[in-house]
């Protein structure tokens, strides 16, 4: 080839020359070989590892340039076209002489400088220097390698007549071979290898390369052209590239990377093109005009929509940004996805309006989640304000079936500054989670208690159990846990009305007269005394009206703590005088109104959205009414209660008035049908217990505990025993409170234990004589005033004046008390005592509180104690009214004192004493050997009369 002068003319050569159709064929080659040739850097006859090129060509370059493999896949590439391209006729052919002698080499595709002989020229060049040099015919075959289907092999065949010749020639073959190597070109050095003319000159070579430019161009992270990147950059650059195929240049596609390769000016034209593709879809951030309540709304309600976008547009940051207000886009799509944002967040004028439903009310704050669910069905988003407030449902008191009253529970409570171990009660209550109280008081009652406790307590530690009281005044201790809950305020006081509720219900159903609490330690909870005398005083009288029983109650102060003892006193004495009655308990619960604004940007939407959350409201709740419900009148207080907490529990708000027999209910829908099942089913049940009362009023059963005494069945079973006994069931199943099984037979009168076999008589009483004196009356108990000039009242009076006479100014009245199930109860006593004539007319002198308690109940040893305990802890009976009148304590409004005439069973007496608790067995009764008489049982004396004088 002819010298250069300058990089054009340079470039003109190499188009116009042999080379004219390289440029074409040498971009099939490198892109076949651009994986292995341009990714490793180590490997010889390859480029260096073009990401690690740099771009600006001023810089100092090092490159690897595949000469001799290159240039014959150049060769190759260029000729083997021409080649197919022609007319078969003009195509080299080559014939051999079958009968000269030959010399074969063999070599794979892959090796250093084995394209070379794919290209016609070579090989022509080649085999003329063979056959100049050796007198040698050489043939090329190209074929495929049986052992490796994917790669071919060279087979090189030396023949002439000459078979020394034909192996110089194969020598000299390998020699060449070995000389190939790779031209390193720097700014340093010029290395290269000389190839005898074959087809070019290191001088042209050079040239050619500094006439071309290699250059990388970095793409956005989100880019990747090696796979199906659907993203808009990525597309338009595959355009490109397609439109660039036939331009003499090479583009190799990375992930985030554009190889291009070729003549400068070439290459600098491609890359402007890339660079504008990239402004048009550089992405940079949109600040939107929008209000904070729009960018609420699109968020909640067209997330999906903006979910969309991002994806649909590449690049598209709109979610995270729009709760700045902004959103990121490529530079192209900026305006179209800001009139679709705001088009979506031009709101409509809001829709206010609160749910008035009183029913939805209680369910509202639940409700929440729905309302906005029902919003977004609609486009809608639903903003809700609550105002929750606390409200009191008043809980109607039970109709007084008999003789209990807020009253008299009130007065059947008392306060005292003393310790607790000298109360002379049947039931003292201790913490049993409170150690030192624990250890304090068994170590007071004795050893034999103290083994007893720990014997029971490693078996029932969390359950109430009682043991003996050893050598303390009263006659049993109750351990009760007391789980101290001060999660909340209420909370706490809940425990402290629970711990009441146990012990007191506890000593109802083992037939306890009294009991005696501990107060609680309230500097040590640091809670208002104030609070906790308020409920443990009113949960103790709720208590009793629930148990229509008028069971002495104790609070016991220890003396050193003045200041909680007065406020227990202050809190009683107010709730004596009514302030605090719980006529009507109280229950405290919440109630949520919700004003709900609905946000859109379709008005029809807006409306079709209220309509469908009106609906929703119709659809959750429920309203039912009953009406002459006689039997409500029937329900117990304890009933009552209950039935109301179930109801509350369920956010659903009963509405009950007794008088009339009406109930409501209101709520949510499956609740309020709930609570209506549990009303049904409590009106059964209560309709079950009035029929029971009904049948067992005036019948008493009872069970043989020795050759001379018999034990009542306690109401509620003797109750279910009448009911079997009329039913003519031939025997009736039962368990007491200890778990144990018994079987009463009917035909013989016999009760068998199921566990131990032993049997024991039982009687059935019915007959029941009212005295002759009494009159009708239409409830339980009556009080009728006694005339002046009845024989009834001179007998009364003359026992009376006996030994008063002088001692009182004037008798007022005399009042004959009617308790027909107290007299039941004693008159069921004296027919089953073996012992009889032993009934006496006898005193009682007590004041008007305890006077009213005793007319109600009976003579509770803890009503009567004021009397003194020097021959025994009972109630106390004198047959001398002066004796009484000593503690018929005067009341200091009208100086009236009250004395009872009762009917005493004393059976048995002997002489008791101050510790006595019971009397020793086989006696009934204890006195002092004169007029005192003492009793220990509450069916064994009757207050007949009440004399009432000054």
């Amino acid at each position: 080839m002819s010298s250069i002068t300058d990089n054009e003319q340079i470039g003109r050569e190499i188009m116009n020359g042999d080379f004219d159709r390289y440029l074409n064929e040498m971009t099939g080659f490198l892109i076949q070989q651009s994986q292995t040739s341009i990714s490793t850097k180590s490997r010889s006859n390859t480029f260096t590892d073009m990401s690690e090129l740099p771009v600006n060509n001023e810089q100092s370059i090092t490159y690897q340039i595949p000469i001799a493999r290159d240039l014959d896949d150049i060769l190759r590439d260029t000729d083997l076209a021409l080649t197919m391209t022609q007319p078969n006729a003009l195509r080299r052919k080559s014939f051999i002489d079958p009968g000269i002698f030959s010399c074969q080499h063999t070599f794979q595709s892959g090796l250093a400088g084995a394209g070379f002989f794919d290209q016609p020229k070579f090989c022509d060049k080649l085999k003329a220097e063979i056959k100049e040099t050796y007198s040698v015919e050489m043939i090329i075959t190209k074929t495929r390698d049986k052992l490796n289907l994917d790669n071919s092999m060279y087979i090189i065949d030396f023949k002439s007549n000459d078979q020394d010749k034909n192996h110089q020639a194969l020598e000299s073959f390998q020699d060449f071979l070995k000389t190939i190597e790779t031209k390193v070109i720097d700014d340093k050095s010029d290395k290269s290898t000389v190839f005898h003319d074959l087809c070019t000159t290191n001088d042209i070579l050079d040239k050619f390369i500094k006439n071309f430019i290699l250059l990388d161009i970095s793409l956005p992270f989100s880019s990747d052209l090696t796979i199906a990147n659907k993203s808009y950059l990525a597309q338009d650059i595959l355009k490109l590239v397609d439109q660039i195929q036939s331009q003499n240049i090479l583009i190799i596609l990375e992930q985030r990377c554009i190889h291009l390769f070729g003549l400068n000016d070439i290459v600098k034209e491609v890359e402007k093109q890339i660079e504008e593709i990239k402004t048009k879809y550089e992405s940079s951030m949109v600040k939107l005009s929008l209000e904070p309540k729009q960018i609420k709304f699109l968020l909640d309600i067209y997330y999906n929509e903006l979910k969309a976008l991002e994806t649909n547009y590449n690049d598209t940051t709109i979610i995270e940004n729009l709760k700045n207000g902004e959103f990121i886009a490529s530079t192209y799509v900026h305006d179209r996805i800001e009139s679709e944002i705001i088009t979506l967040a031009a709101l409509c004028t809001p829709i206010d309006f609160e749910i008035q439903e009183e029913a939805f009310g209680l369910i509202a704050h639940n409700e929440c989640i729905n309302l906005k669910n029902i919003g977004r069905q609609y486009k809608c988003q639903i903003d809700i304000q609550m105002k929750t407030t606390n409200k009191i449902c008043e809980i109607p008191k039970a109709l007084p079936q008999d003789h209990i009253s807020n009253k008299l529970t009130a007065a059947a409570i008392k306060i005292y500054k003393n310790d607790l171990v000298k109360q002379k009660v049947d039931l003292i209550v201790i913490y049993s989670t409170s150690m030192y109280l624990c250890d304090s008081i068994l170590k007071q009652a004795g050893q034999s208690v103290k083994n007893e406790y720990e014997k029971i307590a490693k078996i029932s530690s969390l359950e109430p159990f009682e043991i003996n009281s050893g050598n303390l005044s009263c006659r049993k201790l109750l351990f009760l846990p007391w789980e101290i809950n001060q999660t909340s305020q209420e909370a706490f006081y809940q425990s402290i009305r629970n711990f009441i509720s146990k012990a007191i219900q506890h000593a109802v159903k083992t037939h306890h007269t009294s009991i005696a609490f501990p107060s609680i330690n309230c500097e040590k909870l640091n809670i208002d005394k104030n609070i906790i005398a308020n409920e443990m005083l009113v949960e103790a009288q709720t208590q009793l009206l629930s148990a229509n029983i008028l069971l002495q109650i104790n609070f016991v102060i220890l003396p050193e703590h003045i200041d909680i003892f007065e406020i227990f006193q202050a809190k009683l004495e107010s709730l004596q005088r009514g302030n605090l009655e719980t006529k009507d308990i109280q229950i405290q619960y919440s109630f949520t109104k919700l004003k709900i604004t609905i946000l859109s940007n379709n008005i029809e939407k807006q409306e079709e959205c209220k309509k469908a959350l009106n609906y929703y409201v119709q659809q959750s709740i429920s309203v039912r009414e009953h009406f002459k419900q006689d039997l409500l009148k029937k329900w117990t207080q304890l009933a009552i209660n209950t039935f109301y907490r179930y109801c509350f529990d369920r956010h659903v708000i009963p509405n009950m008035d007794i008088l009339t027999g009406y109930l409501k209910l209101f709520g949510s829908k499956e609740s309020v049908t709930e609570a209506e099942n549990e009303y049904y089913r409590e009106q059964v049940k209560q309709s079950e217990q009035a029929r029971l009362i009904t049948i067992a009023q005036d019948i008493i059963w009872a069970f043989k505990i020795d050759d001379k005494n018999w034990e009542k069945y306690p109401p509620e079973l003797n109750a279910h025993i009448e009911d079997a006994y009329l039913t003519k069931l031939p025997t009736y199943q039962y368990t007491d409170d200890q778990f144990v099984e018994y079987i009463i037979d009917f035909e013989h009168n016999i009760e068998t234990c199921v566990n131990s076999q032993l049997q024991r008589p039982i009687i059935r009483h019915d007959g029941f004589d009212l005295p002759e004196y009494w009159q009708v009356q239409k409830e339980s108990i009556a009080q009728f005033s006694v005339q002046e000039n009845s024989i009834e009242y001179k007998e009364i009076r003359a026992l009376f004046d006996k030994t008063m006479i002088n001692k009182y100014t004037t008798l007022l009245r005399i009042d004959r008390i009617q308790n027909k199930q107290w007299y039941m109860q004693y008159n069921s006593y004296k027919s089953f005592s073996p012992k009889k004539n032993t009934e006496k007319k006898l005193f009682h002198g007590c004041p008007k509180d305890s006077a009213e308690l005793i007319i109600n109940s009976f003579f509770n040893r803890s009503f009567t104690g004021i009397n003194g305990t020097a021959y025994g802890q009972g109630a106390y009976f004198s047959t001398n009214a002066s004796y009484s009148h000593k503690h018929a304590q005067t009341n200091t409004l009208n100086d009236e004192r009250y004395m009872f005439v009762a009917n005493v069973l004393v059976g048995d007496s002997i002489r008791g004493n101050i510790n006595m608790k019971t009397p020793p067995s086989g006696f009934d009764s204890t006195t002092d050997g004169d007029h005192i008489f003492v009793t220990y049982r509450d069916d064994q004396a009757y207050a007949a009369y009440l004399i009432v004088y000054q």
